[in-house]
């Protein structure tokens, strides 16, 4: 495993290649809020992923969203998150969140509060997190933004989260067009994926059918889950785009997820002994993106 040295060294010089490639670099810039304001927005994303974790099926959803954002900084939003796949077609989630933002020319901060409701059906993989307390930061020295992000998600049992990133700004069209090259290191405790293997991704609920006649019950447990580790690395190409009131995003990114971890899965048959098995799952790097529509009245 690379130290954290070796990690921001690697990413620096991935950069520095950015500013080579792209030309003089324009420095984001960040203003606290003038007034205040509603937004409503749409968003896509083709897979969910939650620190380089994914279910065995790619879960998309499309997530209509409204929040108020008030000009002392202070924010209330919410959202519902629908699969548009014929065989899985509901809504999948509810988020509620509220928070307040800082952001001047060098310094944001925001802090957020979430409450997450999952459908009984759902597989994601963070589907038995119920709500969240999370932290970011970040300070723009004009040549690299670096950024920490501290959470804790509270699922059977609470979970800790450092998210470390880097990222640098690129502005054209007059300043209308942003292109944010970043880099995010995550590290954390697993709990809410020991709770999903345990109770998602064996159910006998998944696709809508419960299948209460099945001769047997497969559950599973994560090894060492509330072990803080290594996650995953992140590389993410955000643009946006603004126009008046109406701002359009698209991001692709690529997860490279490490120290796979341990699963005991056992199967219980309603006739006869019960057995178990120990398997290390098999992390792949995963390529996904998301785009959204968010319109200021």
């Amino acid at each position: 495993m690379r130290n954290l040295y070796s990690i921001f060294s690697t990413t620096l010089i991935f950069l520095a290649f950015q500013v080579n490639s792209i030309g003089q670099a324009k420095a984001q810039e960040k203003s606290a809020a003038k007034e205040s304001t509603w937004k409503a927005g749409i968003g896509y994303i083709s897979n969910n992923v939650y620190l380089g974790r994914t279910d065995s099926v790619a879960l998309p959803y499309i997530t209509p969203s409204l929040g108020y954002y008030h000009k002392s900084g202070f924010f209330l939003a919410g959202s519902f998150s629908y699969i548009p796949i014929s065989s899985e077609s509901r809504i999948d989630q509810f988020t509620l969140e509220g928070g307040y933002n800082y952001a001047s020319d060098k310094l944001n901060v925001e802090l957020e509060v979430s409450k997450d409701f999952y459908s009984e059906e759902s597989f994601n993989v963070n589907s038995e997190i119920k709500g969240r307390l999370d932290t970011y930061t970040s300070y723009d020295f004009g040549f690299v933004e670096p950024s920490v992000q501290l959470g804790v998600s509270f699922a059977s049992a609470p979970d800790i989260g450092i998210g470390l990133g880097l990222e640098h700004s690129f502005s054209g069209f007059k300043d209308k067009l942003e292109i944010s090259p970043a880099f995010l290191v995550n590290m954390g405790t697993q709990n809410f994926y020991n709770d999903y293997y345990n109770k998602r991704r064996y159910s006998q609920n998944r696709g809508g059918k419960n299948k209460g006649n099945t001769t047997y019950d497969i559950t599973a447990e994560l090894l060492g889950a509330t072990k803080f580790q290594l996650m995953d690395y992140e590389f993410s190409l955000p643009l946006n785009y603004s126009l008046k009131r109406i701002n359009l995003n698209f991001t692709p990114t690529y997860a490279i997820p490490v120290n796979p971890s341990d699963i005991t899965t056992t199967v219980k048959p309603s006739n006869g002994n019960s057995f178990s098995k120990t398997t290390t799952e098999n992390l792949k790097n995963i390529f996904y993106w998301s785009c959204g529509l968010t319109f200021k009245f």
